[in-house]
């Protein structure tokens, strides 16, 4: 569509606002600064051969165990099955079981076990697997670990989890590790660093620009599509999807989130689509915000679900953008259920 006048003249398209503030989803800042180590880490890389300690174990009892799901969680893990606590480095660690699981697994080691037995069975596991996970762990020194006994109701929960999904023949059960505040920080760090080695930089540092949408304006027309009171029609349909750009071309599909009142994108899975803009026009990019990052940290901003944070306070104003210099403001707003903008 074409610039036309301001609604408020009376000649333009009439606009909806837009209100973000409602259908953005809401992050804590907490789980945006964790989104691109602890929450995107699998711990499983980490133990390497747990499974060669674990297997004659499970065979002793005829079982067969399988890991089908191992995901961090910022949720603290249930106390109300069996729980357990140990310490590494000074700082407790829970290991426990809800109780469906605690009965599951018993009921496939020892079928028919009375309760006692089944109180000796699980806590016989959870040592084991406890020091199996020392045993195999092969990361950075973690400092000294030890088991230290059942959990009472005074036990730490710790900050967040680390919840294991496996199968004991085929019966399905789930353990949960709570993690304290340094621990958390730790396994954060280190996904960290390894995606970052893992990684390439094909540029040095650099903006990641948030874009809404973008637009091909005839050089001759430009002053035209910028004067104050424009309204224009961005062509795409009004949601929270956007484009992050670095170094002018873009880079990953997203979602834009509210972390905390500031714009924040959301990686999401999938590829880039979008208009090119034609040939021998300017393009104009309608953004949210950007956000500052080094090149070794492209890779793990790339990761889906990581989530950049921006200074830029939830609000319907967004920046008009010419290679990469911000030329004027608008309001972003809502016609026929398509993106619009009114230059501010």
């Amino acid at each position: 569509m074409s610039p036309q006048s301001s609604a408020q003249g009376g000649d333009g398209p009439e606009v909806q606002s837009w209100e973000p503030e409602r259908v953005c989803r809401r992050i804590p800042r907490s789980e945006a600064l964790l989104s691109r180590g602890f929450l995107r880490c699998r711990p499983e890389k980490w133990f390497p051969g747990i499974g060669t300690l674990w297997t004659p174990v499970m065979h002793s009892f005829g079982c067969e165990v399988a890991i089908t799901d191992i995901r961090a969680s910022l949720s603290r893990p249930p106390l109300g099955g069996s729980a357990f606590v140990a310490s590494i480095a000074g700082e407790p660690m829970l290991l426990a079981l809800d109780e469906e699981s605690a009965a599951a697994l018993v009921g496939e080691m020892i079928p028919g076990s009375d309760e006692s037995a089944a109180a000796v069975v699980t806590e016989y596991m959870i040592r084991k697997l406890f020091h199996s996970l020392v045993v195999t762990w092969a990361g950075p020194e973690m400092g000294q670990a030890s088991f230290v006994g059942v959990a009472d109701g005074s036990a730490d929960l710790g900050v967040a989890s680390v919840r294991v999904g496996m199968t004991v023949n085929t019966t399905p059960l789930v353990a949960w590790f709570g993690l304290g505040q340094r621990m958390v920080e730790a396994l954060d760090g280190l996904w960290r660093r390894q995606i970052q080695s893992s990684g390439r930089n094909p540029v040095a540092a650099s903006q990641a620009r948030v874009e809404v949408a973008q637009l091909g304006v005839p050089p001759q027309t430009l002053s035209d599509y910028l004067k104050p009171g424009t309204v224009i029609d961005l062509e795409v349909k009004a949601s929270e999807a956007v484009t992050v750009r670095v170094g002018g071309k873009a880079w990953m599909p997203g979602r834009m989130v509210n972390v905390e009142g500031f714009f924040g994108c959301e990686i999401t899975p999938g590829v880039l689509s979008g208009p090119v803009v034609p040939e021998g026009t300017t393009r104009l990019s309608v953004e949210l915000g950007s956000v500052q990052m080094e090149a070794n940290q492209l890779p793990e901003f790339g990761q889906s679900g990581s989530v950049l944070i921006t200074q830029t306070p939830v609000g319907d104003t967004v920046d008009l953008v010419i290679n990469q210099e911000v030329v004027a403001k608008a309001r972003l707003c809502v016609y026929e259920g398509r993106f619009a903008i009114e230059v501010l």
